[in-house]
């Protein structure tokens, strides 16, 4: 079972390293440097959250980085 688990969670962290999210929940900030290289077009991601506050960034098929919603009190840099 484990395996497959391990499997199935690769696809988000492969998700999560092309749009370059590099989280730092003690200081509740999140930086977001995505691969420009990647030939992916547009990628969305929602429902994410570091150190309980929720946020979606979308990077174009530019790889430009875009926050499309934040929590209060939560930094973003991209």
């Amino acid at each position: 079972c484990r395996p497959a688990a391990t499997a199935a969670a690769s696809g988000v962290h492969v998700l999560a390293a092309l749009a370059g999210i590099r989280p730092d929940a003690p200081a509740g900030t999140v930086k977001l440097a995505p691969v420009r290289s990647a030939p992916l077009g547009e990628l969305g991601l929602g429902g994410l959250s570091v150190a309980g506050a929720p946020f979606s960034v979308r990077v174009s098929r530019l790889g430009l980085a875009m926050v499309e919603e934040a929590a209060d009190g939560l930094q973003l840099g991209v």
